[in-house]
């Protein structure tokens, strides 16, 4: 299946001229959504703000998505609900003397793929489970316990309590 992608760019030129305190709204929903190089996002709803301050542009977002992701214990691919709200200050290329990133274009068009990406890749579980009572794959055959039993002892085997 094709991957769909989006531009996730947001004009903000208008704000170069605009008093500080202006705020403006955006809203985004993709029922699929690939964000290079490698994140597929489902579902992915985006609600966020621009505000002009002195310095230049904050950016405050709110992101929810579904993230396919590999179970530690069966290896198998299940789906993870992923949510995340963050502050970013986009400066203006005039009113820094640091070296940044985060620099407003020029040509007054911001794309927020990669930030979205970076922030949705922190919200995936390090220890994802596809379910909570996953019996994980044997260690024998490497068959996958929660579609059948192999029939190797698992005596060996010692599964932390929950």
């Amino acid at each position: 299946m094709e991957k769909q992608h989006y531009s996730l760019r947001s004009i903000v030129g208008f704000f170069f001229n605009k008093p500080i305190g202006f705020s403006r709204d955006f809203h985004a929903e993709f029922p699929e959504i690939f964000l290079e190089p490698d994140l597929n996002v489902l579902n992915m709803k985006a609600a966020y703000r621009f505000s002009r301050t002195r310095e230049g542009l904050l950016l405050q977002t709110e992101l929810s998505g579904e993230i396919e992701a590999q179970c530690v214990r069966c290896l198998a691919e299940s789906i993870v609900p992923v949510f995340t709200k963050f502050e970013e200050l986009f400066y203006f290329p005039e009113r820094t003397q640091e070296e940044t990133d985060q620099l407003v274009p020029a040509d007054g068009y911001l794309d927020l793929a990669d930030i979205f990406r970076d922030y949705l890749l922190l919200e995936i579980p390090i220890n994802h489970l596809c379910k909570p009572d996953c019996k994980g794959v044997c260690v024998e055959c490497g068959q996958n316990l929660n579609l059948a039993d192999c029939g190797h002892t698992h005596s060996r085997i010692i599964l932390p309590e929950e």
